[in-house]
Order: C-alpha cells, then structure tokens, then sequence
C-alpha cells in the first residue's frame, strides 16, 4: 500500500479532457494536500483554480448522534471556484456557508461591497442521489434561503435527481395492517396526485408549502420569482412492477455537461429505495466518484462508473452497531426490518475497501459515516483490502483533485 501523502499526479490526458469531448489511512492532521476546512469563497482551502472535493457534511443516517457534531450527507465539488454539489442533509446549508461564504461586509468602521452575501451565484447544479431525508432536509433551506444569497442570481440552479418511484413499497412492517397512513403528495407541476413524488413534483410542493412566505417576499420585499430560481430535471424511469429489480445491471450516462464538468450516474442498489443513483464528475483536472447510498452489490454498476477514478466518496457503516443497536429482533417487526434495512442497503466497513479496489480507485474517502461517532479503530478497517489512500471523511475537509 502507497504511503505517499501528496495528492496523486494528473496526466496530460487528464488535462485534454475537455478539449476532447467539449489504502494507506491517512489522518487527516498528516495529510499533505488535504485542509479540514473549505474555509474560503474561492471554492475552499485557497486558490479557486483546479478541482476540489469538500465534505460538507459526513455522517449518515435519520439522527443526530451524541458524541459528534458531523452534519449529514453533503458534498461539494468544485470547479475553478464554481460549486457543484451532491445531496443536502440536515444540518448542510450550514455547512455550506461556513465553506464558502467567509468574511462580512462591515470593516474599517463601514459596509462595503454588496453589504451581505452573493456566494450562492457560484452555484450551478444540485444533485441527489435518492429522496430520503438525510439526503435532502436542507433542500427547502436551500430554495427559501438561497436567493438572499445569490442562488439562481447568474442562471437557474440545475437540480438533478430521481423521478418517481412509480409503486409503493412493499409494506415488510406491517405498518398498513397496524393502520398506519400513507401519505399521499397532491397534484403539483402537471402531476397527479401521488404516494410517489419524485424529485420536481417535491420541488412544485415546496414551493405550495410555503407559499405565504414565499408570496410576502416577492410582493413586500422585492425577492425574485423563486419558481424560477431553480431548474428541475428527473432522471432514470418508474418501476413498471412492485418486484421489478432496482438495481438491474446498466451502464453509467450522462446527466449533465458544462464547460468545466462532466457527470454521469448509475444506479446503485439501496434496497427498496428507488431510483438511487451514484454520479461522477470528470474534469479536466481528474475526476471523483460518489457512491450514494447502496449496498456492497451493484451488479458492477458502481464499477463501471468509477472505473480508475481518482477519488471515491463511498458510504459506510458499523456492522458492529448495527446488531449492538438492533440485536435479535423477531423477524416481521419493525426493528427486524430496520436492521435488514441497514445490512442490505448500506456497505460494511469491512466490505467497501474491497469495493474501491475493484474499482481502481486512486483514493477511498469514507463518508455517510453510520453512526456518526463510530470510532476510529473501526473506521481504519477499511484500507484493509484496499491498496490506494484512504482517507476518513470530516465536515469541512478539502482534497485537492489532481
């Protein structure tokens, strides 16, 4: 396994990039290259050239956990100083401003500049990766917030992410039985009224949730129409059956090309969540993959899109609290479900560095850590079957690119 600390060395290639198409464990106190703070409006940790990932946010899971003050799922990559950003779990948008918005407009005993902040302008594209909360809960701060901070300011944020599942969950609870509801989002967008929404007729819902807030800013406070600050689009199709597959295998496509990026996604296997994907970003400087929530098998669709790449951003959790939280629970409960829940559709510390050598990964960056105060000895487990860098994932955390 290397021991080399400097971030890896990118070839000419690399660099041609878009002119041509348009496991040591490292502490984080001893790694060359790598800041545990964005810390700065270029795109953190200083100069806003080259290529950058920012964890914003680094634990996992449908909590706040004691012991720990890691936020949930969030992260960044940024591109020349252009932000690119990959799910907003509860707790992120704080993060987000902590990373990229340093500074205030009051100094030397007066206002200056814009007298408040512009640092969401940088902002071009939002993906996520599947609908759950702890992937999206600052979604709706970021749309309410955002535009007193410059979001949509340059051109309307792209939201990218799944569409609608198209069946409901098979119920393994026994929830309906028990009388429980399910609830239903009504009609919205041009859709109908569905158990399913996906990720624009959520969005067309927010914007009815809060509409009296939304309503006093445009007409008493000279906001912008907030419906168009944002620019919607679904990707991957419906489940045509209850037990049709959610992880079937695929090759990765295109979601969205700019002038400094290039993403793909691909399904990965979340158990009954559908669709949940995993994306990459190439650019001219290397490129960086994030695994999204999903079990160990993919059918290689994971594989696939990280072939080679030069930094993984892989999700993880604790087996060990796993059965100590859940221990032997009668099987058709909740709690046996839950604890299926979270061995299938999550990746074992004990399984993902495999995973990140069968996709030739450069770089291994644990994150979506579950639970959040898993203990370092646990999480150092990872590098055992991988032969690149790995790197245990912080809030604020920089690694270069390249």
């Amino acid at each position: 396994m290397s021991t080399d600390n400097d971030m890896m060395n990118t070839d000419g290639s690399r660099r041609d990039f878009l002119k041509g198409v348009g496991a040591s464990l490292v502490t984080v106190s001893l790694l060359q290259g790598i800041s545990g703070c964005g810390g700065g409006s270029d795109g953190g940790g200083g100069s806003s050239a080259g290529t950058k990932v920012v964890i914003l946010g680094s634990s996992g899971g449908v909590s706040w956990y004691p012991g720990t003050t890691r936020a949930s799922t969030s992260t960044a990559v940024v591109v020349n100083g252009v932000l690119y950003l990959v799910d907003l779990g509860q707790d992120t948008t704080a993060r987000l401003t902590q990373a990229f918005n340093p500074g205030s407009p009051y100094a030397g005993g007066s206002y200056s500049g814009h007298g408040s902040s512009l640092f969401l302008q940088n902002l071009r594209a939002l993906f996520l990766t599947h609908l759950h909360q702890d992937h999206i809960a600052d979604y709706p701060a970021l749309l309410l917030i955002g535009p007193g901070a410059g979001l949509g300011r340059r051109q309307p944020l792209r939201v990218i992410g799944p569409c609608t599942r198209g069946q409901l969950e098979t119920d393994v609870t026994g929830y309906i039985q028990r009388g429980g509801t399910i609830v239903r989002a009504g009609a919205a967008g041009g859709f109908s009224a569905t158990q399913t929404p996906g990720t624009r007729q959520m969005t067309e819902l927010m914007w009815q949730a809060f509409a009296q807030c939304i309503n006093n800013m445009t007409l008493d406070a000279g906001y912008p129409d907030f419906t168009k600050v944002v620019q919607v689009q679904e990707i991957g199709t419906p489940l045509v059956g209850r037990f049709s597959p959610t992880c079937p295998p695929m090759n990765p496509f295109e979601v969205y090309r700019d002038d400094l990026v290039r993403v793909t996604a691909t399904l990965v296997d979340h158990h009954q969540v559908y669709p949940a994907f995993a994306y990459r970003f190439d650019t001219a400087d290397g490129s960086v993959a994030i695994s999204g929530d999903t079990g160990p098998d993919t059918n290689g669709n994971l594989q696939l899109l990280a072939n080679r790449v030069d930094v993984l951003v892989h999700e993880v959790i604790d087996g060990a609290w796993v059965d100590f939280k859940f221990g032997d629970p009668e099987p058709g409960s909740p709690m046996y479900a839950l604890k299926i829940h979270m061995l299938q559709a999550h990746t074992a510390i004990d399984a993902v560095g495999r995973i990140a050598e069968e996709c030739k990964a450069k770089t291994l960056v644990l994150n979506h850590i579950v639970p959040g105060d898993t203990p370092l000895s646990h999480l150092q487990r990872a590098g055992n079957n991988f032969s690149g860098r790995l790197i245990i994932g912080e809030d604020l955390m920089t690694i270069p690119i390249g």
